[in-house]
This record gives structure tokens, sequence and C-alpha cells, in this order.
């Protein structure tokens, strides 16, 4: 058979295989956290009873796993025999050879959970299974990667350089601004000025930064603490005025270097609707409108916490690491998980584990999700002179990147269910997104094309906009 077919073969199989380890490791977090396990008390049956007993969702949840548990044994058994027939990479072979032997030792310390295990059992059983399958992840980026260079070589067709080095001197000057029309009727010019000030604040980013702080508020009153009508009014407020001012410093900061950009040419100050003093001084005025909403109607953590959010970005993010580290966006993660600790402190008072655990998941998915965006505009990055990791490494490295910590945020977002103690509702919507978002990252190693890494963009946003609101609503129900 056609060799390379069969590597072809195996590289499908062994990212079913990683799939199918998470749902395992999604599904196990969310049944030691709920009444699902209680039900069965034997092995592997619930009971003596051939029946699949009672059909509530834990019961449901608790029958999903063991599925999900042999379905992932025959595919690590069914890789594990792959890598014997063709010819792998050592590391692949280690690392599902890894996996296989692990497997049956997960599949033991299930067994002994079910029929009353000690305590620690559980811890074990749930790191086993990250174990696994950070193995099988790790192996199936070194097969793609392979499989991606193996392509490259035998490809009589240019590579398109990662670097942006083909287009990097096609953009404007920057000698000065690019003036655009205003009209001459003074309600257009109002519109027109309105609009610019309104484009300052990045909308867009406004809805998924909310829902963040809304889902740390959440989070909160699992704890008992009651959350009221004012303070979340209050707090999405302040949240509002302190991204807008944030988005706001960054548009004035970058405005020479967007102005080499396709993706920012059309940004107010670059063609000097507004001038940056004007633009500088409505920054200022949304921070001070902010930290008084949040002092006033909140309380003080909260506001301190809102006003590091945006000197992280405004100044450690946009004028210290974005233009002078391939590293900016890992360690820039920071300024969008503060929110989750923002929507925590502003029930509590205080800082919590499940509020650092769900920073955490933002810290690990800003990462994975904003580097398919760079990768897609890396030549429009290149022109505007910032180091993003795609321009600096190359796209195979940066892809490389969002796989692992896809994982990470993967593995993250179950620690948070575990941690938090949610159940099926956050289960179902992390397993079926993340699957959706997984399969989308590798996709890019089979299509490497500009529009499929923006596919996986969006689908990282269609992810976390899913989990926040099952967080949303679990802790509606829990509380409830």
């Amino acid at each position: 058979m056609n060799e390379g077919l069969d590597r072809r073969r195996f590289a499908n199989l062994l990212a079913g295989t990683t799939i199918a380890a998470y749902v395992l490791v999604a599904l196990g977090t969310a049944v030691s956290t709920t009444d699902g396990a209680a039900t069965c008390t034997t092995w592997p049956n619930c009971s003596t009873d051939p029946t699949l007993g009672s059909l509530s969702g834990d019961h449901l949840l608790f029958w999903g796993h063991r599925v999900a548990a042999l379905v992932t044994g025959l595919l690590v058994a069914a890789s594990g025999l792959a890598t014997r027939r063709i010819d792998t990479d050592r590391r692949v072979t280690s690392l599902v050879g890894t996996a296989v032997v692990l497997f049956p030792v997960q599949v033991v310390l299930g067994a002994a959970i079910v029929v009353g295990g000690p305590a620690v059992t559980n811890r074990i059983h749930l790191a086993l299974a990250m174990v696994i399958f950070a193995c099988l992840l790790v192996a199936l980026v070194v097969t793609l990667e392979d499989s991606a260079r193996e392509e490259v070589a035998g490809s009589v067709a240019p590579d398109r350089s990662p670097t942006g080095s083909e287009t990097s001197t096609d953009g404007g000057s920057g000698d000065g601004p690019i003036r655009r029309d205003r009209p001459d009727d003074w309600l257009a010019r109002l519109r027109q000025t309105v609009g610019a000030y309104l484009t300052f604040t990045k909308p867009r980013l406004m809805w998924l930064l909310c829902l963040v702080a809304v889902a740390g508020m959440g989070l909160a009153t699992l704890t008992g603490a009651s959350l009221d009508a004012t303070t979340a009014i209050a707090t999405l407020a302040g949240g509002v005025l302190a991204i807008g001012a944030s988005g706001t410093f960054n548009h004035v900061y970058e405005r020479d270097r967007d102005r080499r950009m396709n993706r920012t040419a059309d940004r107010p100050l670059v063609h000097d609707l507004v001038p940056a003093r004007n633009a500088l001084a409505f920054g200022v005025a949304l921070v001070a409108a902010s930290m008084a909403v949040l002092v006033v109607w909140v309380n003080v953590l909260a506001a301190a916490l809102t006003f590091a959010a945006i000197g992280y970005y405004a100044v450690l993010y946009t004028v210290v690491l974005k233009p002078n580290t391939a590293w900016n966006t890992v360690l820039g993660g920071g300024a969008g998980a503060l929110p989750a600790l923002i929507g925590w402190a502003a029930v509590t008072g205080s800082v919590g584990l499940p509020a650092i655990a769900l920073a955490g998941v933002i810290f690990l998915w800003t990462p994975a999700h904003f580097y398919s965006l760079a990768i897609a505009y890396r030549d429009d990055y290149a022109r505007g002179g910032f180091p993003m990791y795609p321009v600096v490494e190359g796209v195979l490295a940066a892809r490389r990147h969002v796989m692992f910590y896809l994982g990470a945020t993967l593995l993250a977002t179950s620690v948070l269910g575990w941690l938090a103690g949610l159940g099926w509702v956050y289960a179902t919507t992390s397993v079926a997104l993340g699957a959706v978002f997984l399969r989308s990252v590798i996709r890019q190693y089979r299509v490497p094309t500009d529009e499929v890494a923006l596919r996986s963009f969006f689908a990282s946003n269609y992810y976390l906009g899913a989990i926040l609101l099952a967080i949303v609503v679990e802790t509606l129900v829990i509380a409830g």
C-alpha cells in the first residue's frame, strides 16, 4: 500500500484518538462533580440489572463517560498497532506507546473509584487521563508537522513566505496621516466623529470580555454570596468603560503602524478624523468614569483590578510587549484574563480559586485564539513592524503553538469544571465545542490556507463564548 496514504490514515486515526481522549477527560471531570457516579456502584455495569436504569442527566453523563472510555481504549490500541505497521517518528512511537501502557492502568483506577476506592484515586485517575491526552496531542502534532514538511518538499509551487517579506514594503510610508474627506453637512460630520470615538472603544471586544466577567460573577455565587442587580450592572458598566479606554489608548499609540497595515488602515486616527490629543483625553475620561462607577457602586478591589487591566493592556501589552517580542500574545494574555477576577471580586470582595482557574483558561486560550489570526495576517503584521510569532518563527511553529495552547486550554477547562463543581451542561458544551475547535486546528495542517486559519480563529470565539454561557447557565441552576 502507498506509504503516503498509510501516513495520512495514521494521522487521521491519531487525530480521532486525541479528540476521543479529550472527550474522556471532559466527561470524567463532570462525572466526578455530579451524582452520576453515586448511581453506579458496580463495574463494568451499574448493577446486575441489564437495563440502563434512570435516564437523568447525571446518569446519562456517567454512561457517556463509560462509552467514551470504551471508544478511546479501542482507538488507543489501534493507534499503538499502527505505529508498528508503518514507519513513524520515534517520538510518536514512544508517546503513543506510553498512552497504550497507561490506558489499562486508567481503566483499573476507574473501576476502583466505582467500587469505593480511596478518595485520592479520583485525582490520580484524572491526572493520568490528562497525561494520556497530552501524549497523544504531542504525537499528533509531530505527525502532522512531518506530513506538512513532506508535502512542502514534494510541491513544485514556491512557498509563500511566512515572514511577510514578499509584501512588507508595499504599505504606506508612514510620513503622515492619510486624510479622509470630511463631509460638508454638519450632521454627517457629527455622525462621522461619533463613529470615530465609538471605534476607539473596540466594541467588538466588549461582549466576550463582559461575558468573562459575568461568568466570574456566576462562579462567585457558588460560594453562597449573593449578587444583586446593581452590582452586576455597575460591574459591566465599569468594565465597558475600561475596555473602551484600553482600546482608545491602543489606537493612539499604534496610529503610525496602523497606516501601514491593510487590516487597520481604516482606523480614525489614520485618517485624522479626530486629533490624537482629543482621543487621548477621551481615553483618560473613560478611565475616570470607570473608576468612579466601580468604587461607588461595586468595591475598591474590583476597581483596582480593573485599573490594573487597563494598564496591562494599554502599557505592558501595547507599548512594551507587542512591538518588541514574539511572545507578546502569550504574555499579554493576562489583560483578557483579569475580568474573571474582577467579576468574582465584585461579588465577594476577594479573589477565589475558581476565579483564578477561569482566568487561567482565558490566559491559555488567548494564544490558541490569536495565533490563528496572526497566521492569516502575518504579512500585514510584518508591514506594521510587529514581531508576531508567525512572522518571526514561521507558520508551522505558530500552528504548533496553537495546538499546544489549545490542548492546555481544554485541560484547564476541565479542571475549572472540577474545581467549581459544574455539571452536565458545562461538560457537554466543552466536549462539543472543544472537539470542533480542535478539529479546526487540525484542519490547518491539512489545508494550510489563510481562510482555514481564520475559521479556527472564529471557532475559538465560539468555543469560549459557549463555555462562558454554560458557566452562567450552570451557576444559575445551582444557585437557584
